[in-house]
């Protein structure tokens, strides 16, 4: 039978079913929600030294695309030991500080982390999406430019020292959160250099959803007058996140991950441990579908992992990556969409596609037909497209 344990940092997770930083863990009623559904392990909401700014949760939600989160509830350290302390005390959770310290203060990053650790923390995660991080760079003697809305993890060498003196400062694990504003896999390399015990990714990138063209171009919120930029979650950054995540991986090939970004199902799971995560990390799924859908991703790794024979999440970790290769080593090989005529019903959709001349189209029988073979691209979008699964790419 199939063992979902994994070993992540030298934290002994049952799973590795992980809920997010966000306003799913801000509250210990939601956390042990995630505990009764089958989680392994939380990380806690962003937790500050002294919370810069008032900011209360709203969103956008495009259904199966992004999820716009500009802003949400921050914890102070306070609020943030009392969640871990009662977290550790009534549930059995890995507890994952979520945490980000003063731009201009790099000993405030330590005296956070220690404090995280003091309530019981198993594990700091440093969010590296930090402003302002030239005051502090100057603190180590490093020489960078201080750019207005500089990340610390666009920097390696600014990331490198960061992680270096929190690992110096703290017994626990840490692990830096990647940004995808920056080149995650040479900031997680620099991480590993000073000392990360592994990392997450992806957090969200910048981001802005639409306006309301009738009403003066305002927001598309229901709650406010005005907007910032916004961090995008959900679907649309899976493919930008198991991006990441690979290169991570091929950069830090022993170095624990934590995989995230827009997983919506057990396939996708499977997929992202498949490019490199060790551990799954879930927030937009969550905040649609409940916790309850931990449920569904247990039972659909379990029986996927008895199905092929694997017996440990190990056994399938990195198998993807063999396959990834540059632009000009792509091993190409002709296959041709066919139509089976039971299964079309008749819309139309690769008819009318704008690039494609292979398709014809029978009126009175209301069926597609490939007629013109040889002006095919071989694309495979009629593929993809099709509504009712009546096209199959087929050597040739």
């Amino acid at each position: 039978m199939a063992n979902l344990a994994v070993n992540f940092a030298g934290l002994e997770l049952k799973n590795p079913f992980i809920a997010a930083s966000s306003e799913l863990t801000d509250e210990f009623d939601k956390i042990k929600w995630a505990e009764d559904a089958g989680a392994s392990a939380v990380s806690t909401k962003l937790a500050f030294l002294n919370v810069p700014f008032f900011a209360r949760p709203y969103h956008v939600f495009e259904k199966g695309g992004g999820f716009y989160s500009p802003s949400g509830h921050r914890l102070s350290v306070e609020e943030s030991q009392e969640l871990i302390r009662k977290t550790k005390e009534q549930t059995d959770l890995k507890v994952i500080a979520n945490m980000m310290g003063p731009g201009e203060n790099l000993d405030g990053w330590v005296k956070l982390a220690q404090m995280l650790e003091e309530a019981g923390a198993d594990m700091v995660e440093l969010n590296m999406s930090c402003p302002n991080v030239g005051i502090m760079a100057k603190q180590i003697d490093m020489d960078i430019t201080d750019e207005l809305g500089a990340h610390l993890g666009k920097n390696p060498a600014l990331a490198r020292e960061v992680t270096r003196k929190i690992v110096d400062g703290v017994n626990i694990p840490v692990m830096p959160k990647m940004t995808p504003e920056g080149q995650c896999d040479i900031v997680a390399k620099g991480c590993e250099e000073g000392g990360a015990a592994a990392v997450s990714g992806i957090n969200c990138p910048m981001s802005l959803p639409g306006c309301d063209i009738y009403d003066d171009g305002k927001p598309l919120y229901p709650s406010t007058n005005n907007q910032s930029f916004a961090g995008i979650c959900g679907p649309w950054i899976r493919p930008l996140a198991f991006r990441h995540v690979a290169q991570m991986r091929m950069k830090c090939p022993d170095l624990p991950i934590a995989g995230g970004g827009g997983l919506s199902n057990w396939q996708q799971s499977i997929q992202m441990i498949m490019y490199g995560a060790t551990v799954l990390t879930y927030c937009t799924l969550f905040y649609t579908d409940g916790f309850k859908a931990l449920h569904k991703l247990e039972k659909g790794v379990r029986e996927y992992m008895d199905k092929m024979g694997y017996e440990k999440i190990s056994d399938f970790q990195n198998i993807a990556l063999k396959y990834i290769v540059t632009p000009q080593q792509v091993d190409y090989f002709d296959a041709f969409p066919e139509i089976d005529q039971e299964k079309c019903k008749g819309c139309r959709t690769c008819y009318e596609l704008g690039h494609c001349e292979v398709m014809s189209f029978d009126e009175e029988k209301k069926k597609a037909y490939v007629t013109q073979k040889d002006k095919c691209y071989m694309c495979g979008v009629c593929y993809w497209l099709c509504k009712h699964k009546a096209i199959t790419m087929v050597p040739g």
